[in-house]
């Protein structure tokens, strides 16, 4: 008989798929929003990227290691 997770292992799992997929959502719309008239737009637009993806990083990190630490154990 397979195991599975408990219910707060299951909450961080959805939490940790869902997070990636807004993630991925705003970086798209973040990247399709931007008309890049100018030198400034297309710099400011770059660094809001850079700061979605530090923070994608930082809550996937996060996000991954209560995953991994709630996994089913043997």
């Amino acid at each position: 008989m397979e195991k599975e997770r408990s219910f707060i292992g299951s909450m961080f799992k959805w939490m940790f798929i869902l997070f990636n997929l807004f993630m991925l959502a705003l970086v798209y719309m973040s990247q399709t929003s931007t008309d890049e008239s100018s030198a400034l737009v297309t710099f400011g637009a770059g660094l809001g990227i850079a700061m979605l993806a530090g923070m994608w990083l930082m809550g996937a990190i996060v996000l991954g290691w209560f995953t991994y630490i709630t996994r089913v154990k043997d």
